[in-house]
């Protein structure tokens, strides 16, 4: 049985979660562009990111363009690795709490 304590904490934010779930489906993105997506304030996302790369889930890469440069956020392995195991174990509470509504209905 999945506990509410055993769910990466880092990852259960709501913002951070949907950082990393848009990083995942959609690969490395601009800040700008991750600020446009999730509609949040370029505050928001910058104390997300920094708690996400302090847990090592992302990491900021600067590219050098002729218009200027660009910061792009990707997840590292750790990040990839991190959302698989919650998705993981969100998926295994919602099949326990379906199966016990069954049980109870039944």
């Amino acid at each position: 049985m999945i506990r509410p304590e055993d769910l990466d904490p880092i990852l259960m934010n709501a913002k951070r979660l949907s950082i990393v779930t848009l990083l995942y489906l959609l690969g490395p993105r601009r800040m700008v562009e991750l600020v446009r997506a999730l509609g949040i304030s370029w505050g928001d996302l910058s104390t997300h990111i920094k708690k996400l790369e302090e847990a090592g889930y992302v990491r900021k890469k600067r590219v050098f363009t002729i218009t200027g440069d660009k910061v792009y956020i990707e997840l590292t392995k750790k990040g990839v690795l991190a959302y698989l195991e919650l998705m993981r174990k969100m998926k295994k509470l919602v099949s326990d709490i379906e199966g016990k509504r069954k049980t109870m209905t039944s």
